[in-house]
């Protein structure tokens, strides 16, 4: 019990950590493929049973506006 409520041992930070396989990295520019537009910077990534690999993109044009998408929704800005 040595550990306080505020540390985070390594183990954990690493479930969390950003795969090394990833398609994107953060701070990547990145824009919906199709249907609504949606362009902006990789924050953060995600991953379900039915999403392995998803990625939360804050817009652009609206600051502090997030939506998380899967990948095969999404390009990469050239």
């Amino acid at each position: 019990m040595g550990q306080s409520s505020f540390e985070v041992s390594t183990p954990l930070a690493d479930q969390f950590a950003l795969p090394s396989n990833a398609s994107f990295g953060l701070g990547d520019r990145v824009r919906k493929k199709s249907g609504a537009a949606w362009q902006g910077l990789v924050v953060g990534w995600y991953c379900t049973k039915l999403t392995p690999e998803g990625y939360a993109v804050e817009s652009e044009s609206h600051a502090g506006s997030v939506q998380i998408y899967p990948v095969a929704a999404l390009e990469r800005v050239p």
